[in-house]
C-alpha cells in the first residue's frame, strides 16, 4: 500500500513539475513572453500545509521493534526480560507520541493517538495490577496480566496501521 501511495505521490510531483516548466516562448508564437513570472506567491495561491508524513520516520522503527520480539521473552508476563521488552517497547510509543506533539498533528493523526492510548492504558493496568514480578501468570494462560503484555507487545504494529491509515485518510 505504501508502495502505491509513493508511486501515486512520485506520478503527481512529475506531472506538477511538468506543467509548471515553461519554454519560454510565450505560448508557441516564437516570441519571449514580455510579463515577468511573479517571483513569489501570494497566501492565497499556496496550498495549506500538509500535515509531515510521520510514518517514513516510525514505521521502519516501530516495525523493527515488532520483529525484535522473541517469542518466549513474554511466556512469564512478570519475567525481568518481560519487562525490560514491553518498557522498550512502550517507550517507542510514547516517542511516537512525542514526534506528533512536536509536529502539531495531532488532528492528523486521531487513531495514531488512539493506538498510543491503548498502550498507555495497558501499561497503566499492568504497573497497578502488580503483574511486573509475577512468576504465575503466563502469555497463554488468560491471565488479566497476560492481557495486559498482550496489548504491549502488539502496541507498535497497531501504532504503525494507525499512522498509514491516519496518512492515508488526509486530505
Amino acid at each position: 500500500m505504501r508502495r502505491t501511495v509513493t508511486a501515486v505521490t512520485a506520478a503527481l510531483l512529475a506531472v506538477l513539475l511538468t506543467g509548471g516548466c515553461s519554454d519560454g516562448n510565450g505560448g508557441g508564437d516564437g516570441k519571449a513572453d514580455a510579463s515577468p513570472a511573479p517571483a513569489t506567491s501570494t497566501p492565497a495561491d499556496e496550498p495549506e500545509t500538509a500535515a509531515p508524513k510521520l510514518s517514513e520516520e516510525w514505521g521502519p522503527k516501530l516495525q523493527a521493534a515488532t520483529r525484535s520480539s522473541r517469542d518466549d521473552v513474554c511466556k512469564t508476563v512478570g519475567s525481568k526480560p518481560c519487562v525490560e521488552h514491553i518498557t522498550t517497547l512502550t517507550e517507542l510509543v510514547y516517542d511516537v507520541r512525542d514526534a506528533i506533539d512536536t509536529a502539531g498533528a495531532g488532528a492528523a493523526y486521531p487513531k495514531t493517538l488512539a493506538a498510543v492510548d491503548d498502550v498507555e492504558e495497558a501499561s497503566g493496568a499492568y504497573a497497578e495490577g502488580g503483574c511486573a514480578g509475577s512468576s504465575e501468570a503466563t502469555l497463554l494462560d488468560g491471565s488479566v496480566c497476560g492481557g495486559y503484555v498482550a496489548a504491549l507487545l502488539l502496541g507498535p504494529s497497531m501504532l504503525d496501521i494507525r499512522m498509514t491509515t491516519d496518512e492515508l485518510a488526509a486530505p
